[in-house]
């Protein structure tokens, strides 16, 4: 992709965009994209924006903090500035719904992972996805009744829409990543999205309805 920024044309290897958070309001209402590029097999990705004032720098080191402490990524071994998760996997669906999420952070936030155990609402208690290994979380509501039983049923179904995860035939409250590795961080902060799906994916159907990132001689002075 050629970036040409004044006389020198730049060439960023971006791979794939993944996402677009279409109008920062934390930082002049400029886009940010979040792409994928594969090397030697492994899914990494970058948060870019053509822009390059201080404040969008400081902008995008916020936002790419933000990954690695509340979803769990890393930084990659082939290069700093992408990111990775530890598994080797790309948990792609997953990871778009929680970049939206993280932009709507404004750039003062603290950065704190959230638990695995969150109040619902619909429950009146509770409920945690308990890690079972392998990958593996089983939903536990704190109090056992219908309603609440109900609930770890229908906040499992909302993380395999999600994350794509596994469910399981023969325990509907469980469910797995592929990958066979825990997700912790990414688990915890999509709680609140999985208990709400269907609103979750309304809002990811209204974001890729809006703008895209566009190249520098194009975006809005």
């Amino acid at each position: 992709m050629d970036t040409s920024t004044g006389n020198m044309p730049q060439t960023l290897d971006l791979g794939d965009r993944v996402e677009l958070h279409s109008m920062d309001k934390h930082c002049g209402n400029i886009s940010i994209a979040l792409y994928r590029r594969d090397d030697d097999g492994c899914p990494r990705f970058l948060v870019h924006t053509y822009r390059t004032a201080n404040e969008v720098r400081a902008r995008i080191m916020f936002l790419t903090q933000a990954l690695r402490t509340l979803l769990g990524l890393e930084d990659s071994s082939v290069d700093a500035a992408w990111l990775c998760f530890p598994c080797g996997q790309g948990h792609e669906r997953a990871l778009k719904r929680a970049f939206l999420d993280i932009c709507k952070l404004p750039s003062d936030s603290a950065l704190v992972p959230k638990p695995l155990s969150q109040p619902d609402k619909k429950a009146g208690c509770d409920v945690a996805a308990a890690p079972a290994g392998d990958g593996m979380y089983n939903m536990q509501a704190a109090e056992q009744n219908e309603l609440a039983a109900r609930r770890e049923k229908a906040i499992a179904r909302g993380y395999i829409k999600l994350c794509d995860m596994r469910g399981d035939e023969t325990e509907p409250t469980r469910i797995a990543f592929d990958c066979g590795m825990s997700h912790d961080a990414l688990i915890g902060f999509l709680t609140y999205r999985a208990q709400n799906v269907r609103a979750a994916i309304r809002e990811e159907e209204m974001a890729a309805s809006r703008g895209v990132l566009a190249a520098p001689g194009q975006q809005d002075p």
